[in-house]
């Protein structure tokens, strides 16, 4: 009987290509929760085979991450976010196993060490890298948010990381497998996220737009270097900095669509 106290949560619409290699990764949590948005593929067939408890969302496209938590209400002690991207070393398991299980394991969240890897690429170079991720939360501590790219946190500080080099075990964060996906899947955030600037920011959220993208730019440039690697790294940063982009342009029609500026085709 499997007793680790983890509930693995995830959100999945038209993911039949790579859903399977992902969720034989997550079977050992006590709770595989699947989430199934109106898909055209089996998303959900693969999902029925593994997951324990398993939800279908009226919704294609949308931040759903509050909702399904609170349909759900799992009563484990720790809530495990993932994507369909994501995959993790037996060897990380065990780590996480230990602690989960202990009883006097006092933290709000685990730092798991992590590998995020953009058209098959990853490394020290790359603008996405970061050495650990924070998506396996203690319950009572977990924080949830419908704001883009901060859908996930924590209340507390007590963070407890797994050492990189204590360990050879990866959490793996697959995304991207070509351009189509790439530009496909950041047309949807970055509309999404303008709308949220605008909301958050009013008349400064053009302004505020810019200076991600500024950030972008010294990211790729002076901090990473990575338009300087190579030509993977020249084609990562255009990649990295193209999300920015999309952004500022998203916050500005937005605007100025909200200010009636734009002529409306006229009627035969």
């Amino acid at each position: 009987m499997k007793k680790n106290n983890v509930c693995v949560i995830i959100e999945v619409y038209n993911e039949a290509h790579r859903l399977e290699n992902c969720l034989k990764d997550f079977i050992w949590a006590d709770e595989l929760v699947v989430f199934v948005k109106p898909s055209k593929d089996k998303t959900y067939q693969i999902s029925k085979k593994f997951a324990s408890h398993l939800y279908e969302s009226k919704e294609t496209w949308g931040n759903n991450i509050v909702n399904n938590y609170n349909k759900h209400n799992t009563k484990k002690k720790w809530c495990f976010y993932i994507t369909a991207s994501s995959k993790i070393d037996h060897k990380l398991v065990i780590e996480i196993k230990k602690l989960t299980s202990n009883k006097s394991f006092d933290f709000d969240v685990i730092g798991l060490p992590y590998e995020m890897n953009v058209f098959g690429l990853n490394g020290s170079f790359s603008p996405w890298k970061t050495d650990y991720k924070y998506s396996l939360i203690k319950t009572e501590s977990l924080k949830l948010s419908t704001e883009t790219h901060k859908e996930i946190g924590w209340h507390g500080d007590k963070i407890y990381k797994i050492m990189r080099n204590e360990t050879k075990g990866r959490f793996y964060h697959f995304t991207h497998p070509n351009p189509n996906s790439f530009f496909e899947r950041h047309s949807n955030y970055t509309q999404r996220e303008a709308i949220q600037y605008c909301q958050k920011y009013g008349d400064k959220a053009f302004r505020k737009g810019l200076i991600m993208l500024f950030r972008s730019l010294g990211n790729v440039i002076l901090k990473r270097r990575t338009i300087f690697k190579g030509k993977n790294g020249f084609v990562l940063s255009l990649a990295y900095v193209s999300y920015f982009i999309m952004l500022l342009v998203c916050i500005w029609f937005n605007q100025n669509n909200k200010a009636n500026i734009f002529p409306t085709e006229p009627s035969n």
